[in-house]
């Protein structure tokens, strides 16, 4: 057990964006603040150059897993055996991962294929007619949420409680 630790700049930017992610929801009236917070928390990183890296990433898996699964869900609604659901994602979520490594590799973003993947999957499995009346609305809602953790986290990281890093020296003292 380490009892001298102490909480650093990074731990106390991911609470601060938690909190303003759960404050924007309270603002607007969102129905999604855990993404929001989840996204904020792995986007803040230690420096800025990594936190919008890591944002965009976030942002761009989201956005292809969540249009994947948004064009499924859509062609779904013509299905008339759509009580066997379940069955169907047998089949369906391999091909819409596949589809989504495809289509993260060739826009270059392979950081992303994660979590489009756990988005597109999330799409699939959450969603139901009851509890989601507009497909549309559902997906982009969870794209909006994700997006704005990872802005907070960008502007939090930007903002507050800025580190300075010392630039390594590229020559080696001799």
């Amino acid at each position: 057990m380490n009892q001298h630790y102490r909480l650093g700049l990074r731990a106390l930017k991911s609470a601060i964006s938690v909190s303003l992610c759960l404050f924007i929801a309270i603002i607007f009236n969102r129905q999604l603040p855990l993404l929001a917070s989840i996204a904020a928390i792995i986007c803040i990183q230690p420096t800025d150059d990594e936190t919008y890296k890591v944002g965009l990433h976030r942002l761009v898996g989201t956005s292809v897993g969540g249009a994947i699964g948004l064009i499924v869900l859509l062609l779904m609604k013509f299905l008339p055996c759509r009580q066997y659901l379940q069955y169907i994602n047998l089949i369906l979520a391999p091909v819409c991962i596949l589809a989504v490594i495809y289509i993260c590799n060739v826009i270059n973003h392979k950081s992303s294929v994660v979590i489009g993947c756990i988005v597109v999957l999330s799409v699939l499995v959450e969603w139901s007619d009851s509890a989601y009346g507009n497909t549309f609305m559902y997906v982009i809602n969870r794209v909006l949420d994700t997006s704005i953790g990872v802005v907070v986290a960008i502007v939090v990281n930007k903002f507050f409680f800025k580190k300075h890093y010392k630039e390594k020296s590229n020559f080696e003292e001799t």
